[in-house]
């Protein structure tokens, strides 16, 4: 390839600017976006973030370290690879944007520490792995508070893998099956929104809550559009009798409860034929999950990457 003189002092300023910006960054404490640090005696991975965007993987850890017991009550199986599928899909955002996502990764095994619990079950009264809960949780709300701050809001998505029967992504906005087994009217009518994860989207906009969880424009409709078949959306528009998980204990509390202000989100439960098995499947996931957030973002909250602060 043959680098002009312009071409060479246009890559030279690009790379003194990401310097200045990192040194910026430095210099207030704070990492540069796309850092990566460690806190809870390093088991909790966190990437910063200059997107509204922060991605968390709660079940994705594989460490077991001595002095970390093993719960003995609920769910210890790990979700495999959404560590994996978590980080192609923050990959995909960042080539299309230019920008990061936060990202915050739980990396202990599930069988030691289930950050998507509250405290008394997610540790096991366990004080190692408690300490290490509230480093997962601070980390997610200082990410939060970072988007909103830099943004005016921010997108919570909560990372997860199931195996349940139907091999579809399966949307959480702290909604069930009960509540979504409705047609769209009883859904507008129920008022069920005013708890959802998109609880200060639909107070900010208005509308038609049916439309905005499962319309024509809805998120799970434009997962659908790129291959992911996604409920709720228009084709599935609830889960009917089917197994579903409809939003745990993060995003609850980090986007539902009303001193979450100006934060939205849902948890994405995964399958793993075809999404998390193998890494081009994963790859095809993160271009496609990548397209149809941006697309969301843009349409719901008016925001482009262009337009970043």
């Amino acid at each position: 390839m043959l680098f002009t003189g312009q071409n060479f002092m246009s890559r030279l300023l690009l790379s003194v600017l990401v310097l200045a910006a990192q040194a910026v960054a430095s210099a207030a404490g704070t990492p540069a976006p796309g850092a990566v640090t460690l806190a809870g005696d390093r088991l909790v991975e966190c990437v910063a973030g200059d997107l509204p965007v922060v991605i968390t993987v709660p079940h994705g850890g594989r460490l077991t370290p001595e002095g970390f017991a093993r719960r003995q009550k609920g769910v210890t199986d790990m979700d495999v690879n959404t560590q994996e599928l978590a980080r192609a899909f923050a990959t995909e955002l960042t080539r299309r944007t230019g920008g990061h996502a936060a990202l915050v990764i739980s990396l202990l095994h599930r069988s030691r520490l289930d950050p998507n619990r509250e405290l008394a079950e997610a540790a096991g009264g366990h004080a190692p792995a408690e300490a290490v809960w509230r480093a997962f949780h601070g980390a997610v709300e200082s990410a939060l508070a970072a988007a909103v701050k830099r943004h005016g809001f921010a997108f919570l998505i909560d990372l997860h893998g199931h195996a349940h029967p139907i091999a579809r992504l399966e949307l959480g906005y702290g909604l069930g099956g009960p509540q979504l087994n409705v047609d769209d009217p009883a859904l507008d009518g129920s008022g069920v929104i005013g708890i959802s994860t998109l609880r200060d989207l639909h107070a900010a906009r208005g509308g038609s809550a049916a439309a905005l969880l499962r319309g024509l424009r809805s998120l799970g409709a434009l997962f659908a559009e790129r291959g992911l078949r996604s409920v709720p959306s228009p084709a599935d528009p609830g889960p009917a009798a089917n197994p579903f998980f409809s939003g745990g204990y993060i995003v609850r509390r980090h986007a539902a409860e009303p001193a979450t202000t100006k934060v939205d989100g849902l948890q994405i439960e995964c399958p793993r034929p075809g999404v998390r098995d193998t890494a081009e499947n994963r790859d095809r996931f993160a271009r496609a999950a990548a397209d149809a957030l941006l697309v969301f973002l843009r349409e719901q909250y008016g925001w482009r990457p262009d337009r970043r602060p």
